[in-house]
């Protein structure tokens, strides 16, 4: 089997963690995998030593970058870049092209193509089109598959993209934290209602609601004794101005940009409990599966994917998207804490069980094999008269 992965690999952010860790798990199983970066011209730079300890000869990959264009020649350059894209997909011929990301240079070449590959795109994002403009409306007119990173991300794909074949349903790969990292031996533990260190791990972008949050804080100190922001963007220096003129430094902090391996697994675990109160368009946020890694329970809005987090998970609350529901649920997960019905270690474990690399790489696996073999059955059919 040859797969072909297509998307954006250059940065940090949960498109490029996906791409990375499912192409290192398929090369794994000794199946050919191609991955196509679709870079732009202010791609940030791929960190190819990575990928030289994690990937294998299984792996390959290749550049598109952008062609440099002027007013004259844009055209012209775009057209480049297909025709280069289009070439390197006939190259490869493979059986399944996973397009994960957005961009008209995802989805138009395989069309184009002269190889007849499985067209599967993976919906990491919410499923709600930003427009008629979208590119992800060429997926009703020309793919075979699509997969959804969590159930309601399905579900609104299929309703708002008018998608009328069955959504599978496929976690996104994060960071595995279990590779990466060492990760804390979670012991059950109880704290007082009161005394709960909480933080937010997220970009600080005004949907994300971290300003919301400290604004909060009169309310927020009868559950918790400390609240920390973690993150950069847009609402920093607001939120760094507020706790300052509210004279509220000592218990709230804003602590910019949080480290990555090893010190983010540190720095996580130290917390109780995680908040996400984000009332965005948004996929399935990855900093809640990492949340659960280190066994710290999280409080998040019930947005996109996040619902899937909370199912069958009595140790983290899933609310509505609403303030009221927001104390609502900080008060049943304070009273369990006190309570002693919090477990870290099951959460942990329910981590491991769900979405951990070995647990996602076998959901994988499973799926595009079963693809493969329906696609090898229906050519060797003979044709029916």
């Amino acid at each position: 089997m040859r797969i072909l992965i297509a998307g954006i690999l250059a940065g940090q952010g949960g498109i490029q963690s996906h791409i990375r860790w499912l192409a290192k798990a398929l090369g794994e199983e000794g199946i050919e995998v191609l991955v196509l970066s679709l870079g732009t011209s202010k791609s940030l730079p791929i960190d190819e030593s990575f990928l030289k300890q994690s990937w294998n000869n299984n792996v390959q990959l290749r550049f598109c970058a952008a062609y440099q264009t002027t007013t004259s020649n844009r055209n012209l350059g775009g057209l480049r870049r297909l025709q280069e894209i289009v070439e390197i997909i006939d190259e490869f011929d493979p059986d399944i092209y996973l397009a994960i990301g957005t961009g008209w240079n995802l989805f138009i070449p395989p069309l184009l193509s002269k190889a007849k590959p499985i067209r599967i795109f993976h919906e990491v994002m919410s499923g709600v089109p930003n427009g008629w403009q979208d590119s992800r409306w060429c997926v009703k007119l020309w793919f075979d598959e699509v997969i959804g990173q969590a159930t309601p991300v399905s579900q609104a794909f299929s309703k708002e993209f008018g998608w009328k074949k069955e959504v599978s349903t496929l976690p996104a790969f994060p960071e595995p934290l279990e590779i990466t990292a060492n990760l804390p031996e979670v012991t059950a533990i109880k704290v007082t209602k009161g005394k709960v260190k909480a933080a937010l791990f997220s970009r600080l972008a005004p949907h994300k609601q971290a300003f919301w949050l400290v604004q909060q804080w009169s309310k927020l100190k009868e559950y918790l004794s400390e609240l920390h922001i973690h993150g950069s963007g847009s609402d920093e220096d607001l939120i760094r101005s507020y706790i300052a003129k509210a004279g509220i430094g000592k218990e709230v902090k804003c602590l910019g940009r949080y480290p990555e391996g090893q010190a983010y697994v540190d720095l996580l675990s130290s917390y109780d409990l995680t908040l996400l109160p984000t009332i965005g368009a948004e996929g399935a946020p990855l900093v809640l599966l990492e949340s659960m890694a280190c066994g710290v329970p999280f409080l998040a809005y019930g947005v996109g994917g996040i619902p899937d987090y909370g199912r069958n998970n009595p140790d983290v609350r899933v609310v509505a998207p609403d303030d009221i529901r927001f104390f609502e649920g900080l008060e049943q997960i304070t009273s369990a804490f006190t309570k002693g019905e919090i477990d870290q270690r099951r959460l942990q474990r329910f981590y491991f069980e769900h979405y951990s690399y070995e647990a996602l790489k076998i959901s994988w696996l499973n799926y595009l094999k079963a693809i493969y073999q329906q696609k090898q059955h229906n050519v060797a059919m003979p044709l029916m008269h």
